[in-house]
């Protein structure tokens, strides 16, 4: 069983540096607004509406189209669904394409779910009359703080792998950190030296090697100069010495494996904005932003031996691949535990118009700029590695870490249009772009010869493209004093799968485990295609008016996410004719469903 090991550089750079992949700088820059009750049974297609707090931070000029001050304020409830399931290690003949065309099978579904109180809007805006009849008629003063996504999620999975059923294939977690190990030459007195937690080695490593959960194979020589070569293996692993003198590493029994990702956090907008109302058809606005987000992220894998005899450590088997000599102990159980936190603020500036050519028909349009960010971030890894005949536990934990960052943003554009039938109501459909490739990484200080950034900068030109979305809102007024709502969203994904010249389908993390080989000319992407994973969701909503200052409304949404497919830990057992055994993988699916409700006052 032959490892070729080429995809662990870039791993053990990412543990060795936060989070900074393709799909958070995805994740910090996508916007799924929320704002008032208003605006979220409208879908948020409310570019050309005006109006509401809620609306401000789509087009700033919805501030100057209300006729009086306004403040609000809207609490509520938000609760992620999920659904996961498990796929066991599998044999792929031909690995050429991305985790989610796998033709793995996945198991019985887990749900899990998790509810958290929000704050999706507060704000006040101030209406100025200028005392004229034509010209700018009123100025607007607004500070606002408007929701614009939401991370809360709960992902937990489990299954055997090797069992019956799952085509005997056999991997593991410690099996893996010890290929990335090996792989990264990390001699073993820099493992043993715990003070590398304070350099720029791979913590995850060091952790697994303290923790117990990878060994150090002192008996494997260079047969011609004689020196000792760095090769690791894991806890739950068997070594091997084959007819040809080198070891081979095996997973000799069932292990049942768990895994759970949890998630927490949002992005709001506080918005200072400044509008001004011509004749009262022309409505100008501008934003000063400033996204704040938290980002939490917890995730714990466990691989527990179905029968701890069959995993002895530290043996070696005879020639005969059978006779056991010297097991010391056996492997029992392995948890692993990771923990991500980041704190991101920016600032950005976003101008936009609404017009009225008619008294029923209104058009809007904003433009954003990119978002300037500032991403502080910490991470720490535990490990804990227990076994049996005789009880033993070992253990390692890592300092909390920290690093700073610069992260920019895509810019946005979005347009809008709105007919209102009368006072009984009225639609309004709105489309909005966001160029995604130009996301860009960068060290919060000047460097002249190198760029840490430049592995993950090349992905996100390469492979983050275009996003569109589409909202569709509608309003009925059966009464003076009642307006029903219900809205519509589809936002398309920005990633990008591509075909290269000898027909191989690439995506990004085919192009991250290969990219020198392409990077350096010998291969070359050709057409590409974009991932469809939408996102879409659904909203109603009801709103009173009283004939006093006072106005409530109240809304429901449910937001359905794209599947989402992720190995608990890398591939690494790959064979030379481009085969590999693929690791475990967790298909989740999420719905997020939204209640929120608002409380105003005109003034």
């Amino acid at each position: 069983m032959k490892k070729i090991l080429f995809s662990f550089a870039l791993i053990t750079a990412a543990f060795s540096a936060g989070a900074q992949t393709m799909y958070d700088a995805i994740n910090y820059s996508r916007d799924n607004y929320y704002g008032t009750a208003r605006t979220l049974g409208l879908g948020n297609a409310v570019t050309a509406i005006g109006g509401d707090l809620g609306t401000i931070s789509i087009n700033p000029a919805g501030s100057a189209v209300a006729g009086y001050s306004q403040f609000t304020i809207s609490p509520g409830l938000t609760m992620s669904t999920t659904a996961a399931s498990w796929a066991p290690s599998y044999f792929d003949g031909w690995s050429t394409s991305a985790t989610y065309n796998s033709p793995q099978t996945f198991g019985s579904a887990y749900k899990d779910s998790r509810t958290k109180f929000i704050m999706p809007n507060i704000g006040v805006n101030l209406r100025l009359e200028t005392g004229n009849k034509r010209g700018i008629v009123s100025y607007s003063f607004g500070f606002i703080s408007n929701m614009s996504n939401n991370f809360l999620d709960r992902i937990s999975s489990e299954g055997q792998n090797g069992a019956a059923g799952a085509n005997g294939y056999l991997t593991s977690l410690s099996g893996a950190m010890a290929a990335g190990a090996t792989s990264c030459g990390l001699d073993p007195s820099i493992m043993d030296y715990t003070d590398q937690y304070s350099s720029n080695f791979p913590w995850n490593y060091i952790a697994a090697y303290n923790g117990g959960l990878i060994n150090f194979n002192d008996d494997v020589m260079d047969a011609e100069t004689g020196e000792q070569l760095i090769e690791y293996y894991g806890s739950s692993e068997t070594k091997f010495l084959n007819d040809d003198g080198w070891y081979e590493y095996f997973t000799p029994g069932v292990l049942n494996q768990r895994s759970i990702r949890s998630i927490s956090g949002s992005k709001n907008d506080i918005v200072m904005n400044f509008g001004m109302n011509f004749n009262d058809n022309f409505f100008l606005g501008i934003n000063l932003g400033v996204p704040v987000t938290s980002y939490r992220y917890v995730e714990s894998f466990t691989e527990q031996s179905a029968n701890p005899a069959e995993f002895p450590l530290t043996p070696e088997f005879d020639l005969d691949g059978k006779h056991v000599v010297d097991p010391l102990t056996y492997f029992d159980e392995a948890d692993y535990y990771y923990k991500y936190n980041s704190d991101v603020s920016g600032i950005y500036a976003k101008v936009g118009f609404i017009w009225l050519p008619t008294s029923n028909l209104r058009l809007g349009a904003a433009v954003k700029t990119p978002t300037a960010y500032t991403i502080s971030e910490t991470w720490r890894v535990d490990v804990d590695t227990y076994f049996t005949n005789p009880s033993g536990h070992e253990n390692a934990s890592t300092p909390d870490a920290e690093n700073n960052y610069n992260f920019r943003s895509p810019y946005s554009l979005n347009v809008g249009a709105a007919y209102t039938l009368g006072k009984a109501g009225m639609v309004s459909v709105d489309y909005e772009f966001a160029d995604y490739s130009i996301m860009r990484y960068s060290t919060l200080e000047d460097y002249y010869t190198s760029n840490p950034f430049y592995y993950v900068n090349r992905l996100n030109q390469l492979f983050c493209g275009s996003q569109h979305s589409l909202r569709i809102g509608a309003e009925y007024r059966p009464t003076p004093f009642v307006t029903l709502r219900a809205g519509y969203n589809f936002t398309t994904n920005p990633e990008k799968v591509y075909t290269d010249n000898e027909g191989y389908t690439v995506d990004a993390t085919y192009y991250d485990n290969n990219f020198d080989f392409y990077e350096n000319g010998n291969a070359t992407l050709q057409s590409f295609k974009y991932v469809k994973a939408p996102i879409t969701s659904l909203s109603c909503g009801i709103g009173i008016t009283t004939p006093g200052s006072f106005f409530a409304d109240f809304a429901l949404r449910r937001t359905t996410y794209p599947s989402e497919y992720f190995s608990p830990y890398s591939t690494y057992i790959f064979y030379d004719d481009n085969s590999a055994i693929v690791s475990p993988c967790v298909k989740s699916d999420r719905n997020l469903i939204d209640a929120v409700l608002t409380l105003g006052w005109r003034f």
